[in-house]
């Protein structure tokens, strides 16, 4: 009589994979995030700021990019919200920011979010936070990279002007590290009351653009808890 031998049909347990560096660090952001939401009892960043009505307007495309925003001439309608990263009071140290929605300007006809902050603008330190005493007094970087086809690609807001809020700031684009080039102008027209959407340039891609994937690996989990917890503090 023939023997049967049963098998298992159980898997194995599959190796476990060391969490990527990039991974690990924006888990870590996102943890240090609603740490500073528990103890300040509101959302962690850029809790407070101004908000504005404004035009993107592109005055010098860039053809063969491959962003739509930016290789036609035109005027974009578009929401600014103006803000310092720790919400600190005017006069004091604090890293600025500017956001910005665009309609229209993401995939599939959606809005798209820029997010920048206050850096230095040259090759190395427009990858460098810089703190300022005017959120807008300094130029404005996206900071982390993106791509748009093979090139990689930032964008800069250089303010026009010496007001408290400048209301005008060049646009400008780099590839791939390279000096900027000047593509048009953002400027402030009429404030609101300050914007309760909730700006994400994770969830509001540029359309033509895709960030590395080490960049969505920091940003995705830090996002994704400050829109839990801006939520929870609205």
């Amino acid at each position: 009589m023939d023997l049967v031998t049963a098998t298992s049909t159980q898997r194995p347990v599959p190796p476990r994979v060391p969490t990527p560096p990039a991974r690990a660090a924006g888990v870590a952001l996102a943890v240090g995030l609603g740490l500073v939401a528990w103890v300040a009892g509101r959302k962690p960043l850029h809790a407070v700021g101004r908000t504005w009505a404004a035009e993107l307007r592109v005055d010098a495309p860039v053809l063969h990019l491959g962003v739509p925003l930016l290789v036609d001439r035109g005027v974009h309608p578009c929401t600014v919200r103006v803000s310092r990263a720790m919400s600190t009071g005017a006069g004091w140290w604090d890293v600025g920011g500017l956001a910005v929605r665009v309609p229209g300007a993401g995939p599939s006809g959606g809005p798209a979010d820029l997010l920048l902050a206050t850096t230095g603008t040259g090759r190395v330190s427009r990858y460098l936070l810089r703190p300022v005493r005017r959120a807008t007094g300094r130029p404005l970087t996206t900071l982390l990279p993106t791509r748009s086809g093979e090139h990689s690609l930032a964008l800069l807001a250089r303010p026009i002007g010496d007001e408290a809020v400048a209301r005008e700031f060049e646009l400008a684009v780099s590839l791939d590290g390279g000096p900027w080039r000047a593509v048009g102008l953002l400027q402030l027209l009429v404030e609101q009351a300050d914007a309760v959407t909730r700006f994400d340039p994770v969830v509001n891609e540029l359309a033509g653009t895709s960030p590395p994937d080490w960049v969505v690996a920091v940003r995705e989990p830090a996002y994704r808890w400050a829109r839990r917890l801006g939520r929870r503090h609205a």
